[in-house]
């Protein structure tokens, strides 16, 4: 398989640092003061955004916070909870910053054949609200939104990703998390990844298809991580996309590709 696709490192990192987030999240008691984690590993992502081609991918993370204030590094994708804990319960919210990576060199040759698409910076907001110790001292319910827009020449329209999660610890040095999502795209961000316009139509073969935004996928994924040493562990994290609406109906997935989008990653933890 090849590697040579940049998008399929973004979606490599993307995976882990959505799992590996959640699953070495420690209670709330053991965050005051400095901590973080950093993680690196290795994915299986599709090729493309609705491909049925898998590739590898490496992947990273890392967070470094003070108290309830943190930066994070999620792959392509930095944010930082500016928040102070004021509320009866659990509020994150910041700045977001992200690199789109574009679409070139995949493995199908007609999605080939279209034109680059190039890769872009987005800027945003994120927000989540959550609470502990539920069901379990240390677990963790929350909700969480992110807002992102490409900017400059490039821009490639907006994103706005929701859901929930739960996450808890069934036995001692093991951590679960779940989490559901789904990600409305803009009109220019469904058109620039999934519309076929004339040009593209004649070099692909592929007919002319007009995208417009709307609900773009929704997923379900589950990640663990095992903290054999007080600083050192492993992650790792499962997880399935399904594309719908006219993502789903755009001819590089119904035609090319797969509507069903599977992610699969392991790595190495170290918390401090």
């Amino acid at each position: 398989m090849r590697i040579g696709n940049p998008m399929r490192f973004g979606l490599g990192a993307l995976a882990l640092g959505l799992g590996a987030s959640m699953a070495t999240s420690a209670p709330a008691e053991e965050s005051k003061g400095l901590s973080g984690y950093i993680n690196l590993g290795a994915a299986v992502v599709p090729d493309y955004q609705g491909s049925k081609d898998y590739t590898p991918a490496p992947v990273w993370a890392g967070k470094l916070g003070y108290d309830e204030y943190y930066v994070e590094l999620r792959g392509p994708k930095l944010r930082a909870n500016v928040m102070p804990a004021v509320l009866p319960f659990g509020f994150d919210f910041g700045p977001a910053l992200a690199y789109r990576f574009g679409r070139d060199d995949v493995a199908d040759d007609r999605v080939d054949d279209l034109r680059d698409i190039d890769g872009t910076v987005a800027l945003g907001a994120f927000a989540k609200v959550y609470t502990s110790d539920l069901l379990q001292q240390g677990d963790e319910l929350a909700f969480g939104i992110e807002s992102l827009t490409g900017v400059g020449k490039d821009r490639d329209g907006t994103t706005i990703e929701f859901g929930p999660s739960y996450g808890f610890s069934p036995w001692e040095r093991v951590r679960l998390g779940f989490k559901l999502s789904a990600t409305y795209a803009s009109d220019r961000y469904a058109e620039t990844y999934f519309g076929i316009d004339a040009d593209n139509a004649r070099r692909s073969g592929f007919r002319a298809y007009d995208a417009e935004g709307g609900i773009k996928d929704i997923g379900f994924s589950v990640n663990a991580s095992y903290q054999w040493t007080e600083h050192w562990g492993v992650t790792g994290m499962v997880g399935v996309t399904q594309l719908v609406g006219d993502a789903a109906d755009s001819p590089i997935v119904d035609d090319a590709g797969s509507a069903t989008q599977a992610l699969a990653t392991l790595g190495l933890s170290y918390r401090f």
